[in-house]
């Protein structure tokens, strides 16, 4: 889709750290990465910035802004998490339709009971290390984002250019069995993290 960017608003981003965040990454889902390179072959670069395949995640929660948790908070949290994780199992996701997300453009994750079981289980894991948590709030249903719109206002364009380079592309299912506890950085209008912890789901030591 082309259209004319006269007007258009450029996304008031500033480059630099954001905070620490569990992430849940998909490292060997290759369908996830084909099915995203085919559809983002339909997205306009003028208006989106595609994600590359190890820019694909699920935010479930943030668990600090920048240079507000220690090292030993960090450590002490993800142990927490562990100990909090090691009763859930692992679990299957079903990827759905391309759609509009606030302007980006990503696929809907269903069920949506598992995300937020394990999201909550975080949650209060890392509220017992870090009581001033600034946790995230999600108005969106789970989602994976392939591209992120390069100008404020486009969710008519997001909403058309997501029919389009979703159409044909059928339900498929990701296995999750770790989420990781990242430093999140914003490079150039592209999410970008560190790898600080991945817990593994119902591991027992």
């Amino acid at each position: 889709m082309t259209g004319n960017l006269e007007g258009l608003r450029p996304r008031p981003l500033e480059n630099g750290p954001l905070g620490y965040y569990w992430f849940l990454t998909f490292d060997h889902a290759s369908e996830l990465y084909s099915r995203t390179k085919e559809c983002q072959q339909a997205i306009d670069p003028a208006y989106f910035k595609t994600t590359p395949p190890d820019g694909l995640h699920l935010t479930l929660d943030r668990i600090s802004r920048p240079y507000t948790c220690t090292f030993e908070q960090r450590a002490s949290i993800a142990e927490a998490a562990q100990h909090a994780c090691r009763n859930l199992r692992p679990f299957s996701l079903s990827v759905d339709r391309l759609t509009n997300i606030h302007g980006a453009i990503g696929f809907v994750i269903s069920p949506a009971a598992p995300v937020m079981k394990l999201r909550d289980t975080l949650r209060a894991a890392t509220l017992s290390v870090l009581p001033q948590a600034t946790l995230k709030e999600s108005a969106s249903d789970p989602h994976v984002t392939i591209a992120y719109p390069v100008f404020e206002d486009l969710e008519e364009v997001a909403s058309a250019t997501a029919a389009t380079a979703g159409n044909g592309i059928h339900g498929f299912d990701v296995v999750t069995t770790e989420v990781a506890l990242v430093s999140l950085e914003l490079r150039d209008n592209s999410y970008v993290w560190d790898v600080i912890e991945r817990i593994e789901l119902g591991r027992r030591r």
